[in-house]
């Protein structure tokens, strides 16, 4: 029974938001916590499903929404889930689904599950990835004579990043709240997270077309601030954090100002209001530690280099940076955790 897959986005983008409130208000009523935990997982889980279900029922035997018309149909389910899995959205929503699988799986292992946490990577996989109406229903259309033949490794593609995904978020969540990060807890997750740079970095015919790619950068920005606040977390360990960093700091407002600059000159489309919001960001962000919710040595500086990604990352998702700039800012968060303790030992030692 064909009920739509668009509508069944809207659903779940929508009350993701409403659920991670609730889960917000039950953290302090462990009983509570547990069975809205269940059902959070359930839900979610039913929806991507049903969700996956109609996209590939779109594909068989005849042309349902505008994808399967782009992708093809088939008289054979399993033949039908590679024509959905073949399309960039299809890859989308089968990464999303993976992704959740695997976190579900990773519930009852021995650390903290937060569904308003883990659940945050599903917006801009579902949301983002899948808001080019090609879900819509069709009438009277016949399938493309150019639908490609589908293969497996698409799907193989999509099971794997969902998989490593999922890994990546459950070790790098706790390393974000430590004060502190060694080298024996951050190698395994820098290296998760640099496969993942590389595995969406890949292009092929499918990972150039919108919304994929839209999504796929998304996920490479991620990543790269992931990376980036390891490493600042790394540099805590360091005496150079200890006493006075604000020479480092100064120094990432300048790199951060250096490639405002930058994006401003050589970037395809220039957009003033893209740089403010990234200065304002990055600025708004330094300020949140003296709110007093936390106190390591270079908070200013990470939330500094936080306010500036997710700047980048809205700016990614209305499609207002380009390649040059993102690689721009990508560089720049970075260089600039690698440079304080450098920086603060040059100048607090001269000093």
């Amino acid at each position: 029974m064909w009920v739509g897959v668009e509508p069944l986005l809207q659903l779940l983008v929508l009350s993701l938001p409403i659920l991670w409130i609730i889960d917000w208000r039950t953290t302090n009523n462990k009983i509570r916590c547990i069975q809205f935990t269940k059902l959070y997982s359930y839900y979610v889980s039913i929806l991507l499903l049903l969700i996956a279900i109609q996209g590939i029922i779109g594909h068989y035997q005849s042309p349902l929404h505008r994808h399967a018309v782009l992708w093809g149909v088939s008289d054979s389910i399993i033949m039908s889930s590679l024509h959905f899995s073949y399309g960039p959205e299809g890859r989308l929503i089968l990464i999303g689904l993976f992704y959740w699988i695997y976190t579900i799986g990773r519930k009852s292992k021995s650390f903290n599950f937060n569904n308003s946490i883990y659940s945050i990577p599903l917006l801009p996989i579902i949301g983002v990835g899948t808001s080019a109406q090609s879900f819509a229903p069709v009438t009277d259309m016949i399938v493309s004579s150019h639908a490609p033949d589908p293969t497996v490794y698409p799907f193989v593609f999509s099971l794997i990043i969902g998989l490593l995904l999922g890994e990546v978020m459950f070790r790098s969540i706790p390393l974000i709240i430590e004060k502190k990060v060694t080298i024996k807890e951050s190698r395994f997750v820098t290296i998760l997270w640099t496969i993942l740079v590389f595995l969406v970095s890949y292009e092929d015919s499918i990972s150039s077309l919108l919304p994929f790619s839209t999504v796929f950068t998304l996920i490479f920005f991620s990543s790269i601030m992931m990376i980036s606040d390891i490493i600042g977390g790394f540099s805590e360990t360091f005496p150079e954090s200890r006493g006075e960093t604000w020479p480092s700091l100064a120094f990432t407002f300048l790199l951060i100002f250096t490639a405002l600059l930058l994006v401003y000159f050589f970037a395809i489309e220039r957009s003033l209001l893209g740089i403010g919001v990234i200065l304002i960001s990055a600025t708004l962000g330094s300020q949140l530690p003296n709110l007093g919710f936390d106190n390591r040595n270079r908070s200013a500086h990470r939330w500094c280099i936080f306010g500036v990604g997710i700047a980048s990352l809205l700016l990614i998702t209305f499609v207002t940076l380009d390649d040059i700039s993102i690689k721009i800012m990508t560089m720049t968060i970075l260089i600039a955790p690698m440079s304080w303790n450098i920086v603060d030992r040059y100048l607090v030692g001269s000093n």
